[in-house]
């Protein structure tokens, strides 16, 4: 796949998300007048379950790298989590990793730094590809999602469980559990996601040589469940368990020990740590 076919719509200012990711992060302004611990718990236990079911294990370390099998209705359920976090379709989602993987700090790279850290962070979102790519370049990077009715269903309707979400958390427990169990929590976790882009390209260090700038860092890894040992990961991308030594905290791959102990998880990719050769 060409870097041209899959650039092809960079430089379009997509209105749409900046007007979508403003009004989010006013609500998540608006959640800190609005202080209810329930709501606090509430946001918390939904955080786990977008980021680290959704995100994590399910978009990233299952759908788009492979790196277990569970049965077809775990599979769903776990992207059904994902859907919460409104990262966009899962399938996009998936597209646009696979890309970073295949030209990671290359020009074709959707958000690499070497384009400057906030096109990293967020310019990429609003003026590069992000996930408006060609029906042929979803197709070459995601085969095997594009030919399960399921997933292209629940691609094109990604927003909806959200939605649902919100009114049962107002009829629940009214605007203080929207606020943060929906716009604070979504925006705390979209700039999480983010800094995975971002500062893991930028801080941090590195135990593998690779031909990229990705580097492990400690504090993104904790706002993302253990998505941060981001050079482990680009050395070892089939790899189920991200946090190689015992002080790399990866609640991730303890969230596949636990389905794998409920046998719900099986075929499960490693990588010895004995590979590794600190950089």
């Amino acid at each position: 796949m060409s870097e041209k076919m899959i650039t092809k719509q960079a430089n379009r200012f997509h209105w749409h998300t900046a007007i979508f990711v403003g009004l989010f992060h006013v609500g998540a302004i608006a959640a800190l007048f609005m202080f209810d611990w329930k709501a606090i718990v509430v946001a918390i236990a939904l955080w786990w379950i977008s980021a680290s079911l959704g995100v994590g294990m399910g978009f990233h370390r299952q759908l788009t790298h492979r790196s277990f099998k569970t049965p077809k209705l775990v599979e769903y359920f776990l992207t059904l989590c994902g859907t919460l976090a409104l990262e966009g379709g899962h399938i996009l989602w998936v597209v646009t990793h696979r890309i970073h993987h295949a030209h990671t700090d290359a020009p074709a790279d959707p958000h690499t730094p070497r384009d400057g850290g906030w096109w990293s962070h967020i310019g990429w979102m609003l003026m590069g590809p992000a996930q408006h790519y060609e029906k042929s370049v979803i197709e070459h990077y995601a085969p095997d999602l594009v030919r399960d009715p399921f997933h292209v269903w629940l691609n094109r309707l990604y927003w909806v469980p959200l939605v649902l979400l919100a009114v049962g958390l107002l009829a629940f427990g009214g605007w203080s559990f929207v606020l943060w169990g929906i716009f604070f929590r979504v925006t705390f976790n979209l700039h999480a996601t983010w800094l995975v882009n971002s500062a893991t390209h930028m801080w941090g260090r590195r135990r593998f040589f690779t031909r990229d700038d990705s580097k492990n860092n400690w504090w993104v890894a904790l706002l993302t469940f253990g998505e941060g040992w981001h050079n482990n990961h680009h050395a070892h991308p089939t790899s189920a368990r991200h946090g190689l030594a015992w002080y790399e905290i990866d609640l991730n791959w303890w969230g596949i020990r636990v389905m794998q102990f409920l046998r719900l998880a099986r075929a499960i990719k490693l990588v010895s740590v004995g590979n590794r050769a600190d950089a």
